[in-house]
């Protein structure tokens, strides 16, 4: 197998509620794998949580850097999965280490007393805006990501702190993985400045083939690189609506 073999097809509706398959080689797989492997520090020891659906590329997310590091899957039961303080305190006793939960449930598994002990150290993130921070008391390190299916999975991340109170600010969702680059353009394909909101635009390994069945569509969203010298490098245009901080992460604003 190559690393530009096809790993798997994925159906995304995004946005527009028509259903696309979006093609994955396995260079965007190993690429996804092993930046996660080092950043979350896995090891045969650690316990990872199998929270999302296979119909979710989350789970690609979940279970190949686990399993490529040797480390166990636990998958909660539905009931448990779907009701916040059960799903705490299966977490604590199954003594889950990494766990992926979609934005909606993380927040509300924020809100709940979480038991003690736990061994839970890194609370992953992702696919809606992230309303605030942790609190204090969480126990666990909460990581905000972003990303498109089309990107494999994650694009950007960040540690979010813990927050005393919810001002209204929303956390950032940071800045790229492992060999990916963000752009953040005007309607004429121009960079912005910091501040200055625009649209975000991914150069990554993790970039897919382009939607199966669908050449028009491909050559719609994944354009040629207009600031790279290699032939043939692109970009994914994703229609979500960014802006650069000064301290170098991205903030979330909207869809175009």
């Amino acid at each position: 197998v190559g690393a530009e073999d096809l790993a798997y097809v994925i159906y995304t509706s995004g946005s527009t509620g028509r259903p696309k398959g979006v093609a994955v080689h396995h260079r965007g797989l190993m690429n996804l794998v092993t930046w996660h492997q080092r950043t979350y520090a896995l090891a045969p020891s650690d316990k990872t949580a199998l929270t999302a659906g296979v119909a979710f590329d989350a789970s690609t997310w979940e279970v190949w850097p686990s399993l490529a590091s040797g480390a166990s899957l636990v998958v909660p039961p539905e009931a448990v999965r779907a009701e916040p303080s059960q799903l705490l305190r299966w977490l604590a006793t199954e003594a889950i280490t990494t766990c992926f939960m979609p934005t909606p449930l993380a927040e509300a598994v924020l809100r709940e007393e979480w038991p003690r002990p736990m061994a839970l150290r890194a609370l992953l993130t992702g696919g809606d805006a992230l309303h605030h921070g942790p609190p204090a008391s969480v126990p666990a390190t909460l990581f905000n990501h972003y990303g498109p299916t089309e990107s494999t999975v994650v694009a950007t991340f960040t540690p979010v702190a813990a927050t005393a109170r919810d001002d209204g600010t929303r956390p950032p969702i940071g800045r790229p993985i492992a060999n990916t680059r963000t752009y953040v353009l005007d309607a004429h394909l121009r960079p912005v400045p910091v501040g200055v909101p625009g649209e975000l635009f991914l150069a990554s390994e993790g970039l897919a083939w382009g939607y199966l069945g669908q050449p028009a569509l491909s050559a719609e969203r994944f354009i040629p690189h207009p600031f790279a010298s290699t032939p043939g490098a692109r970009l994914y245009r994703t229609g979500d609506v960014v802006r650069w901080r000064a301290d170098g992460q991205l903030d979330y604003l909207q869809r175009l």
